[in-house]
């Protein structure tokens, strides 16, 4: 059992586990001083509320990497799987136009509301591996995140968009109303 933060708030809301018994947190942070560890994606607060990434050893006595995830909008974590090379995959909530995107990712512009994101960190916590907005007009977020064993990642969230990304021959293509 360990506190994990700075001096202002911290809400862990996801947590994952590897094989090697280390712990993957994600969550969102008000705290300028957050703990992150040298050569981290992000080491610097955005002023605005980040979502954070931080892995524990297994023993939970000292952490492995630990980075701010966000842009200058309000940002959180909210669920992360971890692959079987170590790559921590975050989904969350940003209402920041400036989140981190990666080049040939599936979506990399910000639709407005708030967005639902997907980014998944390299095995030592220092680089994106790839990282999109999922979303439309309306409020969008992200909640639970699952891999299966080719990696493919399966995501739940509510959307209040209309023109949030289908499938063609999906289930339902078509928007109700209120938030799904």
């Amino acid at each position: 059992s360990t506190f994990l933060g700075g001096g202002s708030y911290d809400y862990g809301y996801g947590i994952a586990l590897d094989a090697a018994g280390r712990a993957y947190v994600t969550g969102a942070t008000t705290s300028s001083n957050y703990p992150t560890s040298a050569g981290a994606y992000d080491t610097s607060y955005s002023g605005a509320g980040d979502a954070f990434v931080s892995m524990l050893n297994a023993s939970g006595s000292a952490l492995v990497y630990s980075t701010f995830l966000g842009g200058g909008g309000y940002d959180v974590g909210y669920g992360i799987a971890v692959d079987g090379a170590g790559r921590a995959y975050v989904l969350g909530t940003t209402g920041a136009s400036d989140y981190p995107t990666t080049a040939g990712a599936f979506d990399t512009s910000y639709a407005g509301g708030s967005d639902a994101f997907v980014s998944v960190l390299n095995a030592d916590g220092s680089a994106l591996v790839y990282s999109t907005f999922l979303g439309g007009v309306g409020v969008d977020g992200g909640w639970s995140i699952a891999l299966d064993g080719a990696g493919q990642a399966y995501l739940t969230g509510p959307t209040g968009s209309s023109d949030y990304p289908t499938t063609a021959g999906a289930f339902d293509m078509s928007y109700s109303g209120g938030a799904n």
